[in-house]
């Protein structure tokens, strides 16, 4: 028997299917400087004839790749992601971003990953057929800071604050966590001590916080770096769902 397309539901194609486009958030964060359009063929249009497919799965799956990559690419930017975020230089490789700036005698360098990163902000309570579906979709990856002084690295643990806050956070406004803290030279290995950062003495935990602000890693910051990594992930899901259709496509 043939498997419904919605048993299995993942919001961003119950919202396709539903005809709600993914929401992005606006460029206007960013100021994204013109660089070019995207090619018109840079994804696969729907130019092969239904009958030259294998299946008649492979000719549903060919149809619905069709619609789904039309109306993915009306929300999706129309130029690349901009080279540098508030003084870091990106350098994107396939789903990983390093960013990187200089601050007095240190390299600041932020890592991360992009892949499964992407959810709504309430997820939960997105249903097929719900109006939640319409709900915005952002990318907010777990992320390394990494501090280098000579040969000595400070390296931080990072993750977005997700969901309400709690009791003992309503009179924060941190959009993310310190999760864990480790101090080593050269290359970091498994026997480096790392300590949790929610057994920090709090007063620390803020000394740590501030110390991340004053090196360009602030509230402000990780929003934007969350809207470029949705933008990005975005991107990069056209670009699979492109290729799909190509794949299935082939005689």
């Amino acid at each position: 028997m043939m498997r419904s397309v919605l048993s299995r539901f993942n919001p961003r194609s119950a919202m396709m299917l539903l005809g709600k486009p993914v929401m992005l958030p606006s460029a206007s964060v960013f100021n994204f400087p013109v660089m070019g359009k995207i090619p018109s063929n840079t994804f696969t249009g729907s130019v092969m004839h239904m009958s030259n497919l294998h299946t008649k799965g492979d000719q549903e799956l060919y149809s619905f790749l069709t619609e789904e990559i039309a109306t993915e690419k009306k929300t999706m930017k129309a130029s690349p992601v901009p080279k540098s975020i508030d003084g870091f230089e990106v350098v994107i490789e396939e789903s990983e971003l390093t960013l990187t700036k200089k601050f007095n005698n240190e390299v600041v360098e932020i890592s991360l990953n992009v892949n499964h990163t992407v959810d709504s902000d309430n997820a939960e309570e997105v249903r097929p057929g719900d109006e939640a579906a319409g709900a915005e979709m952002r990318s907010r990856p777990n992320f390394e800071v990494d501090i280098r002084k000579g040969n000595q690295i400070l390296s931080f643990s990072c993750s977005y604050i997700r969901g309400p806050p709690s009791d003992s956070q309503e009179d924060y406004s941190d959009a993310f966590l310190i999760d864990e803290i480790a101090l080593y030279e050269g290359e970091w290995n498994d026997k480096v001590y790392a300590v949790a950062g929610d057994i920090l003495d709090g007063y620390l935990y803020d000394l740590f916080m501030n110390l991340l602000e004053e090196r360009g890693i602030s509230n402000e910051f990780v929003d934007k770096l969350s809207e470029y990594c949705t933008d990005y992930e975005h991107q990069l899901y056209v670009g699979l769902l492109s290729r799909l259709q190509t794949f299935v496509g082939q005689k």
